[in-house]
């Protein structure tokens, strides 16, 4: 460990690339970064949220066939996903959703591919994650295939023939064992999740933390040496800012930067776009600022 990462406090975020909750709490984790500039570091530690999801099919589901059970599952868990998107404001999109079928009956591939993404292009990494969320719950893809994963790896830039290879080799699974492995460790047995630590002190939190919450607690484990400040709207800061996530949500511009409104932040989002630096990603009932570079 450097002696500037000494100096964070790691925000260890226990997640799975299929949770609504997760995506909803974007705008919270950007506007912490802004606002305790270079003393956050972030890891997410897969936690695979649905290990069989016939553990989760209602027994009345059954008397149809596994198909329609899984049809019944899938319909409740749209809904959950949609009573999700006041949380944050993020669109959250339903339509025609079938995550799982009786022959993808897991969110496993999903917690694979991540992992495969940091063996393949760890710089990569978080953004492959965010657009695997997006994919999912926004644009209504069937994210557990296997074409679909591969599918997003290459729209966020990633070698695919690489990702391919990796994702069925045994480093992929040993690396989200270990995952696995740290989650029992700090007996996360309930998703959302996260772990702070600073200077060898712990805080494990669970369940929804908005943003006042997290920055009181960032204050306890440090012993109030680290404080949040106002970040500048500038050009400047939202291009790096772009630069480190290659989609943003104008909410979480928003979140961000401190505006007062979704449309203030709309319009200094547009600033990119007018320049070239960025275009829009369009999804049903919302758009996202996507960097160009990242294509």
């Amino acid at each position: 460990m450097s002696a500037a990462d000494a100096e964070r406090v790691l925000v260890s975020v226990f997640t799975d690339p299929m949770m609504g909750l997760s995506y909803e709490t974007s705008p919270v984790f950007r506007k912490l970064e802004t606002h305790f500039p270079g003393r956050l570091a972030f890891r997410y530690v897969m936690s695979l949220l649905v290990r069989d999801v016939y553990e989760l099919v209602e027994p009345s589901d059954w008397t149809d066939g596994e198909v329609t059970a899984i049809e019944r599952y899938n319909a409740r868990l749209a809904k959950i996903y949609e009573e999700e998107e006041p949380i944050g404001g993020l669109p959250i999109n339903m339509e025609g959703f079938c995550l799982f079928a009786p022959e993808r009956p897991s969110s496993l591939p999903l917690n694979v591919a991540y992992k495969t993404a940091q063996l393949v292009a760890p710089r990569e990494a978080d953004a492959f994650l965010y657009r695997l969320r997006l994919a999912t719950v926004a644009e209504c893809r069937p994210t557990t295939k296997r074409e679909e994963i591969f599918a997003v790896a290459a729209e966020t830039g990633i070698d695919e023939a690489a990702f391919r290879n990796l994702y069925d080799g045994p480093a992929a699974r040993r690396a989200l064992n270990a995952d696995l492995a740290l989650a029992r460790a700090y007996g996360i047995r309930a998703l959302p999740a996260c772990l702070l630590e600073y200077r060898g002190q712990k805080i494990v939190t669970s369940g929804m933390i908005g943003y006042d919450a997290f920055a009181e607690l960032i204050g306890k484990l440090t012993n109030g040496e680290l404080q949040p400040t106002r970040p500048a709207a500038s050009i400047a800061a939202l291009r790096e800012f772009l630069a480190a996530h290659p989609l943003l949500s104008p909410i979480e511009i928003r979140e961000a930067f401190d505006f007062s409104t979704t449309e203030e932040a709309e319009a200094f989002a547009r600033l990119l776009i007018e320049s070239g630096e960025a275009t829009v990603h369009p999804v049903p009932r919302g758009w996202f600022l996507e960097s160009k570079k990242e294509k």
